[in-house]
């Protein structure tokens, strides 16, 4: 039998590997462990301040001309949503461990990072993520009650911060949570396929973001498959999330549909894909 001096070992040693593995699989989105210290910032102070909720909705106007309150909003929450995704789910889907995760028990550092595509480059805010706590609660990524902790400890770090935002902006509530549940669906389904558990990873997902009376539940949020041929006219097969909720993206200049917007229809949204899937493989 172990004594509780070795399980305690034990424990802190999984929490190093796996905050060791969320950083090497999301290096702009680094989480570790201790006080908050000079330059971090709670995130419970940091929505209910005026000045860096501000500064934050600010940035994401100053991105595109014409950019509404509502839409900096939404824009805000994706890459907020983003951030909370990438410090903490990994360490679910890879490790099974849970951690406190309330506004007042996680600390941000946020910086501007920027991303070339296709030529353009592009600004964007991110944030490395302190967990002020650092008791792991050591759960499985195939148990229900370890789900349902988790999703107890993402809403519980959400309220407050939808509050904030909604206050601010007048952007709805419901749509904030949807915001959060896709990012929530989409960094499991990306987790599951860093740690080679992809269909366990999608059905945890799934036991947190569809339960009935949670404010994470939505009826559109999904995954689904899409399969074309590869060059050698074998199947080729891709698991997508498709959103429940919309960026409003669509709204700025120049702006368009995400690739699996809610709003798109279902035909027009896989004939899209299958075609970027045929790029992909070099057969388009």
């Amino acid at each position: 039998m172990k004594v509780a001096s070795e399980v305690t070992r034990a424990e802190d040693a999984l929490v190093r590997t796996a905050l060791e593995a969320q950083a090497t699989f999301m290096p702009d989105v680094r989480a570790d462990t201790g006080p908050a210290g000079k330059g971090w910032m709670t995130a419970e102070d940091f929505f209910a301040n005026d000045l860096t909720l501000g500064e934050f909705l600010a940035f994401e106007q100053s991105l595109h001309e014409g950019t509404d309150l509502r839409t900096a909003a939404a824009l805000l929450m994706a890459d907020y949503s983003y951030i909370f995704a990438g410090a903490c789910i990994p360490l679910f889907a890879g490790f099974g461990l849970v951690p406190r995760l309330a506004a007042r028990s996680i600390a941000l550092a946020f910086y501007t990072a920027e991303d070339t595509h296709e030529g353009v480059v592009n600004r964007m805010r991110r944030a490395h993520v302190r967990f002020l706590d650092d008791a792991f609660y050591p759960g499985n990524l195939d148990d229900s009650e370890d789900a349902e902790r988790l999703r107890l400890e993402i809403e519980s770090h959400f309220h407050p911060v939808i509050e904030a935002i909604h206050r601010r902006t007048h952007l709805s509530k419901a749509a904030l949570w949807r915001l959060i549940a896709d990012a929530i669906a989409g960094r499991f389904l990306e987790s599951g396929r860093r740690f080679g558990n992809v269909e366990t990873a999608k059905a945890a997902a799934m036991r947190i973001v569809k339960v009935s009376g949670s404010p994470l539940f939505n009826r559109q949020l999904h995954y689904f498959d899409l399969t074309v041929l590869d060059k050698n006219q074998q199947d080729f097969s891709y698991t997508f999330r498709q959103r429940g909720g919309c960026c409003r993206y669509y709204l700025i200049e120049p702006g368009h549909y995400c690739p699996t917007c809610v709003l798109k229809k279902p035909d027009e949204r896989d004939e899209e894909l299958r075609f970027a899937m045929r790029q992909h493989l070099g057969v388009a």
